[in-house]
């Protein structure tokens, strides 16, 4: 059997196609950085998501399916660079950042037009179900990242808060993609709900392992510097658990103040406890769930969503 990275070439090429004539890349900076930031890579998980759903409906229908992919990773890219800005960043997926090399402006300015060029490519798609996930979604995703930063070294949010942070940041784009896919082709609505039950669950998951590797993976994996999440503030699940068990934690996370000194020391006590273990026990409690909700899916799009479980819940090994 092909993986689903072999099943989906040829789609993925057409993808790449659509992305690179919206984009057109010339002369002006914000036009190049953009293209140059969809070359670099990623897992792109999101379009594989729309592409593989987009398979259960009409075969007549997949250019729009095509269409979606292209303007869901162009989401995702410019959330990627607003994040930067957030986190000031100087390294996304092992090069600099577009705020690091250029500017607050220039990366402002190739956020916004990374997500007005998706604007752009889904207003070609007739389907009103479909742009109505689609603007929910953008002005949730908004939300996400207002919530995320109004929380940025938060001590007392709580574990909900963590939670709706996750979900606005990852899960929901899964959904979306998921969504797309399904309004784009047409696929059925009881097949959708199992779906959509699968895409929260691995993006609740996708989420967690991130926050996970923050701490133990490497800086090449990761295409930023490690504990870079507790650096800026963003307090993950790890962090939150021995938070809440440990007093002596508690205090030192109250008193944090970013100095490098500081920093260690809550490095050292996290690596030290069994929070990261604790915390990849519930992301394999939700990738269970994603794969439950998906038994009765046709095959072959069945095995490459498990392959996908499987590829997440291993990230760490």
């Amino acid at each position: 059997m092909k993986t689903a990275k072999q099943y989906l070439a040829s789609d993925f090429e057409a993808v790449g196609e659509i992305i690179k004539e919206n984009l057109d890349p010339n002369e002006i900076l914000v036009n190049s950085k953009s293209y140059e930031l969809f070359k670099s890579g990623g897992k792109k998980i999101r379009p594989t998501f729309t592409l593989l759903v987009g398979r259960l409906g009409d075969p007549e229908k997949y250019q729009d399916v095509l269409k979606a992919s292209a303007s869901l990773e162009l989401i995702h890219m410019a959330t990627l660079v607003h994040d930067d800005i957030i986190d000031n960043s100087r390294l996304r997926r092992g090069r600099s950042t577009v705020y690091y090399e250029h500017g607050y402006l220039q990366a402002i300015n190739t956020g916004n037009y990374l997500l007005s060029t998706s604007l752009s490519i889904v207003s070609t798609i007739k389907h009103k179900a479909l742009h109505e996930a689609f603007s929910k979604a953008i002005r949730d995703i908004v939300d996400g990242e207002i919530f995320q930063l109004d929380h940025q070294f938060d001590t007392h949010q709580t574990l909900d808060d963590y939670y709706t942070k996750i979900y606005r940041k990852t899960a929901l784009l899964i959904e979306l993609s998921i969504k797309m896919g399904a309004y784009a082709s047409n696929v059925e609505q009881r097949i959708l709900d199992a779906l959509l039950i699968y895409g929260y669950h691995i993006g609740m998951s996708f989420q967690i392992i991130d926050d996970c590797l923050d701490f133990i993976g490497s800086e090449k994996s990761l295409g930023k510097p490690k504990f870079s999440d507790l650096q800026n503030g963003h307090y993950t699940l790890p962090v939150l658990m021995l938070r809440d068990e440990s007093q002596n934690f508690s205090r030192k996370l109250n008193a944090f103040d970013g100095s490098r000194e500081q920093l260690d020391e809550l490095i050292e006590d996290i690596l030290a406890s069994d929070a990261i273990d604790r915390s990849i026990a519930i992301s394999n409690v939700y990738i269970d769930k994603a794969r439950s909700a998906i038994a009765d899916i046709d095959e072959p799009i069945r095995g490459y969503l498990m392959e996908i479980a499987e590829k997440l819940s291993n990230r760490l090994n």
